[in-house]
């Protein structure tokens, strides 16, 4: 499995993780979690905790893996970022909306460059070392497949049926008064499943990084 995916672009293995390649969605889970968190850096979070917007990237990542279309030819690095970007600005306007102390006056700080030289960690992330990313050992290539099994493991285990539901149809695109009429439930039921999938999930995330 590794030989096939390690010569594979970006946009190639988005479209093996859309027809259920699991290896696939692992790998580019791989790659691109060190891209969520620097994203994540652009803003600036009052009072609150930054993890609360990478759990809420992520799932704006996930959102782009469905919905990318390879015909279009736009690359998949910046259809992502739009993803991401779009994810974080949604939750950041309904917290303010409700007055939330804990995402409340989250800002970014600055614009997106994309190909110039910036700086996350110990690595630069532009265009060509993004793509030389995915140049890994297969060893990287084994880990990824594990955390990617353990997040669908999670997901069957840890969650309850109606916070799978919610968690597919939020990935799907549906925002939460579609995602209301969908189920038929009350949007406060809606609003308490993410928080706690937010949680769980974080949970899980962070607990696969202290490990890796």
């Amino acid at each position: 499995m590794y030989s096939k995916l390690v010569h594979l672009t970006e946009e190639e293995l988005v479209l093996y993780a859309q027809q259920g390649d699991d290896d696939a969605l692992g790998r580019l889970l791989y790659i691109y979690r060190g891209f969520i968190r620097y994203v994540c850096q652009k803003y600036y979070l009052k009072d609150g905790d930054q993890q609360d917007l990478l759990q809420e990237a992520t799932i704006g990542f996930l959102e782009s893996i469905k919905a990318y279309k390879y015909e279009t030819k736009v690359k998949f690095r910046n259809f992502a970022y739009i993803c991401i970007k779009r994810e974080l600005d949604s939750v950041i306007s309904r917290s303010n909306r409700k007055k939330r102390q804990i995402l409340n006056n989250a800002i970014p700080i600055y614009a997106y460059v994309e190909e110039e030289n910036t700086r996350y960690g110990s690595e630069y992330y532009t265009g060509e070392n993004l793509m030389k990313s995915t140049k890994d050992t297969p060893e990287d290539a084994l880990i990824a497949r594990e955390e990617v099994q353990e997040l669908l493991s999670f997901l069957q285990k840890q969650l309850t049926k109606l916070e799978q539901k919610v968690l597919f149809l939020r990935i799907e695109g549906l925002s939460y008064r579609e995602i209301t009429a969908a189920l038929e439930i009350q949007t406060k039921a809606v609003d308490n499943a993410i928080q706690r999938i937010r949680k769980k999930v974080m949970a899980a995330y962070m607990n696969n990084t202290k490990t890796a």
